[in-house]
């Protein structure tokens, strides 16, 4: 396995064990025994064993699927922890396809940011549901799959077995997906006479061309007034009239993202009718433009 691949599984991994470790209260320990590249044929034989299979979209296009299988017991051991009780069945219900679902959706929505910052990789994780072991395997729009085999671990309460099948272009970390960051380092690195090093706090080096070829990039601009954590199960709780705290204060500064990194923050005002807000501090031009990454 390339050190590429082996980064990126771990990603996948601590991100998953973090997101599980919130959601049932307990820790959790997440193993990956091995990751294997098979025919279709191959990995559908290889999860027969399993009862409940689960699909998530990660592209735009058909084929562009996960499959989770795991046992109903693995099913029913989530969905009950996520609501505090520590009976489990081999028989689920609507309601426990429900809550996997939503922790599955929780498990992999947590890894996007990483994934776009550490590798470039641009996924959107969607469209998760229950689907029928007989087609399971052969909604993957590819020949050769890739198949990771896990284990989920809850000390005291059950070790479980699972697998996760994907296409086999899955996660491909490309050289062309580097970071915008990296690309305009090594632009200014390869012109001669720039004036821009790694260690300067200068920014000549981002002057002219190299940097004009960036700043039609469009990016999604987020102005976030606060943030808390709350667990499932109060989640489910709520309705008209639920007030949730946040821990800004009410003269603190919003904050105002670019591409889901901090740029500058400011106070909300009212301009023409409509929410805006005015800038009271920025960031650094270095810092912005090593942000955009």
């Amino acid at each position: 396995m390339s050190d590429n691949k082996k980064q990126l599984v771990k990603l996948f991994v601590e991100n998953w064990t973090s997101v599980y470790n919130t959601i049932l209260g307990r820790e959790v320990v997440l193993t990956v025994n091995s990751l294997e590249t098979k025919s279709k044929g191959e990995a559908a034989a290889g999860v027969r064993g399993f009862q409940s299979f689960v699909r998530l979209s990660y592209g735009e296009l058909p084929g562009e699927v996960l499959v989770i299988g795991l046992r109903n017991k693995l099913v029913s051991i989530i969905s009950n922890m996520m609501i505090g009780l520590d009976s489990f069945k081999d028989e689920i219900t609507a309601d426990d396809k429900d809550a996997f679902v939503e922790a599955v959706n929780q498990m992999f929505t947590a890894c996007q940011v990483p994934l776009k910052e550490s590798f470039g990789l641009n996924m959107r994780f969607k469209n998760i549901s229950f689907v029928g072991a007989g087609n399971a395997v052969g909604i993957i729009g590819s020949a050769a799959v890739q198949v990771w085999n896990l284990t989920m671990k809850l000390p005291g309460a059950a070790e479980e077995k699972f697998v996760i099948v994907a296409p086999e272009t899955f996660a491909a970390v490309e050289k062309e997906d580097a970071r915008i960051e990296d690309l305009i380092i090594d632009s200014a690195f390869e012109k001669p006479g720039n004036a821009f090093d790694r260690g300067a706090s200068s920014m000549t080096g981002f002057e002219g061309t190299n940097m004009d070829l960036l700043l039609d990039v469009e990016l999604p601009i987020t102005v976030r007034v606060g943030s808390t954590e709350m667990k499932l199960i109060d989640i489910m709780r709520l309705g008209l009239g639920s007030i949730i705290e946040l821990e800004k204060m009410v003269d603190d500064p919003v904050e105002i993202l670019a591409n889901d990194k901090l740029v500058a923050r400011g106070e909300v005002v009212v301009c023409d009718g409509n929410y805006a807000v005015k800038v009271t501090e920025v960031r650094s031009r270095e810092e912005r433009i090593r942000s955009l990454r």
